[in-house]
């Protein structure tokens, strides 16, 4: 497994209610990054999405906690994964960070290195803007 990380961000919002806010499905759509999304669709704790010249995806809720909120990839195309959302309490809200867990080999590692950690911290800013 190779893992990726997105830089922290502080947010105003409580631990909480991101948490909440993270782990319904349909929720996603509003945190992703709108021109490179195509062919959403959301069915109870489940959705999918291709992104624009690259993947189709499928992801479910496999977990949720105040702490974090786990999501997985239900198809190995182009390869398993786990999307793992990390919240911490903060006095004035919380902070939030991003993590890809992927089934991949150490040389395609290095290649999705810099498009995952740009879309995962995409992810946070887009939490960061929501909670502003």
């Amino acid at each position: 497994m190779t893992s990726f990380n997105s830089d922290i961000y502080s947010i105003s919002a409580k631990q909480v209610e991101v948490s909440q806010f993270l782990s319904q499905p349909a929720n996603l759509h509003e945190i992703l990054p709108q021109d490179r999304i195509e062919n959403w669709k959301v069915d109870g704790d489940q959705c999918s999405f291709k992104i624009k010249g690259l993947a189709d995806i499928a992801l479910k809720l496999e977990s949720t906690s105040d702490s974090q909120v786990i999501y997985a990839s239900t198809s190995n195309k182009p390869f398993s994964f786990k999307l793992i959302i990390v919240l911490d309490a903060k006095d004035d809200g919380s902070t939030i960070s991003a993590k890809f867990d992927a089934d991949v080999n150490s040389f395609m590692g290095m290649m999705l290195k810099t498009p995952l950690t740009n879309f995962l911290n995409s992810l946070g800013e887009s939490i960061n803007r929501k909670y502003s």
